[in-house]
């Protein structure tokens, strides 16, 4: 009797909530998991369907990377990453991108309890390659920093190193030790520190034996030289934002710690631009960075315990939202305009605790009010389901609105039998965004939107520029490809298999039409890319009937 009035209670909560917001969004999918998903999902096309899939890890009592379709929640693949009679540790955020150049994209997540870092193929789930490593709670970053003109993945390995892969073949490029006391937990952020045309990256350092140690760690990416090092009190867990908050023309590097402070360092000598102390509340998560009041500057807003903060890019204190039932939001903040009121817009999901958890949060970027909040625990019927997960933000089904997904759960360790987690995809309203698709907004991992970059989505593919119509559909003997191509550009036609094998390409096509014979072409689906000079220009897929 107990147990039914207690569910009867949380239900008329999650409902009253939403009308007392006015604004809250509604639940349009979710997906059983059976843990908790730690970080922060990333979103790309990775069927090559031109619409985004979802990709996020999850712990030790479901131990699977999950592959999921963003319009619908329907399963594209999984994979279990523990080895047999062990547990899987997804802890870290993964990433997605064309590691080969190759025009698809891969999946690239770095596991803990099983120390391998894994490159999937993105459209089937198979292994591309994996590569051995120390184990690593660190989010990878990817960019050319060594100049050869391919891509390399970065991130922090336990035991105080951090490791740089060759992304094309998974192959060891270097490794080095910044503190072999300590462990490595943030995902090394990519930066020219110094304006030179040679990219940077700088590591934070986890050493908890002795707090006073822990340092910002800066090196060049070409030659992993030591550029400086700069000292933070206590320990830093998740990674750096960028951007030019002074407008000096060089980075700023923005980090907090557990020691309740916000340090805003120079990137390019490694000194103090300005500290501002959260007094209460431990700093795990990466800053947000963007101009949320329109002002023409970069504000930085932040998450320490159970308040959320803004600050001016002088670190001067502009609005705080605090979190009712002192409920934390451990993985931080997204900004994206949801409300199209033109103002950036805070997002975030917070943790379970004592039944006022659970809930995902929209606050105005201009002065910190409530925009709304919906009660995922009391949907899913449990007040120890929360969020150690940051949302994405997107128009996941093309329908002209925002949505908002996020992955919550339960989990304990080593009980871990009794975890259980759900992915939720949310439609809040229509807005300006823009996108925010990963961990810490980029592959580079700077958490901005005052930094010269082009979103996420552009930097990873360039998706259905041409459009692109094909028939018949379902077909056995022929298909036609029509596109537009207004510029009348030379381009590459490649069709690919449901394990994402290239089996047919077809070289300087021009024109707006491809004639395909299905001759020797077995039964099933195919995907089709039109590539251009800037990358994939075209996507769609098509199903050979016997």
């Amino acid at each position: 009797m107990k147990k039914t009035i207690l569910i009867l209670t949380i239900s008329f909560s999650f409902f009253s909530i939403n009308k007392m917001a006015g604004q809250a969004p509604t639940i349009k999918w979710w997906y059983n998991t059976n843990d908790a998903s730690f970080g922060q999902p990333a979103a790309g096309d990775i069927d090559g369907d031109g619409k985004l899939e979802l990709v996020f890890g999850c712990y030790r009592n479901d131990s699977c990377v999950y592959a999921l379709n963003a319009e619908d929640g329907t399963l594209l693949w999984k994979y279990n990453t523990h080895p047999a009679g062990a547990e899987g540790c997804n802890d870290v955020a993964p990433i997605i991108y064309d590691v080969d150049n190759d025009g698809s994209l891969e999946v690239i997540v770095p596991s803990s309890c099983n120390p391998v870092t894994f490159c999937f193929n993105g459209l089937t789930g198979a292994i591309k390659w994996q590569c051995n490593t120390r184990g690593s709670d660190s989010p990878p970053a990817i960019a050319d920093v060594d100049n050869d003109g391919k891509p390399e993945i970065l991130h922090g390995e336990f035991g105080g190193y951090v490791i740089c892969i060759n992304a094309e073949d998974g192959s060891v490029s270097w490794e080095i030790p910044v503190d072999l006391n300590s462990w490595i937990q943030t995902a090394p952020t990519i930066v020219d520190l110094d304006n030179n045309g040679q990219l940077d990256f700088v590591v934070g350092t986890w050493n908890n034996n002795q707090l006073d140690s822990n340092k910002l760690y800066a090196y060049r990416g070409d030659n992993h030289t030591l550029l400086w090092t700069y000292a933070i009190r206590d320990l830093m867990y998740h990674g750096t934002a960028v951007a030019d908050l002074d407008k000096d023309g060089k980075p700023e590097l923005v980090i907090g710690s557990y020691s309740d402070t916000l340090y805003c360092i120079n990137g390019e000598n490694g000194t103090t631009k300005w500290k501002y102390a959260a007094s209460g509340g431990y700093i795990g998560a990466p800053a947000s960075i963007g101009d949320i009041d329109n002002d023409g500057n970069c504000e930085v807003v932040f998450v320490s315990g159970y308040k959320v903060t803004a600050l001016t890019g002088t670190g001067s204190f502009k609005w705080q939202y605090i979190i009712p039932g002192y409920v934390g939001a451990f993985r931080g903040v997204v900004l994206a305009d949801i409300n199209n009121d033109s103002y950036l817009d805070v997002i975030f999901g917070t943790e379970a605790y004592s039944g006022t958890g659970g809930t995902v949060k929209a606050l105005s970027g201009n002065n910190g009010t409530l925009l709304w909040s919906i009660d995922l625990s009391a949907h899913y019927g449990n007040l120890n389901f929360g969020f150690d997960n940051a949302p994405l933000v997107a128009d996941f089904d093309n329908d002209d609105t925002l949505d908002v997904f996020v992955v919550g759960g339960y989990s304990e360790y080593p009980a871990f039998q009794n975890n259980y987690g759900r992915a939720y995809m949310l439609s809040a309203s229509k807005g300006n965004g823009p996108d925010w698709l990963m961990f810490q907004q980029d592959v580079k991992r700077r958490s901005s939107l005052c930094i010269d970059s082009s979103s996420t989505v552009n930097e990873l593919s360039k998706v259905n520029t041409l459009s692109v119509k094909i028939f018949p559909n379902p077909s056995n003997t022929f298909t036609t490809i029509c596109f537009s191509n207004p510029q009348n550009e030379n381009l590459t036609l490649l069709i690919y298999n449901s394990e994402g094998q290239v089996v047919r390409k077809m070289e300087n096509v021009k024109g707006t039409e491809a004639a395909l014979d299905n001759k020797n072409m077995k039964s099933g689906l195919y995907f089709i890319q039109l590539l251009n000079d800037s990358g994939i220009a075209g996507k769609g897929k098509f199903l050979i009937e016997e």
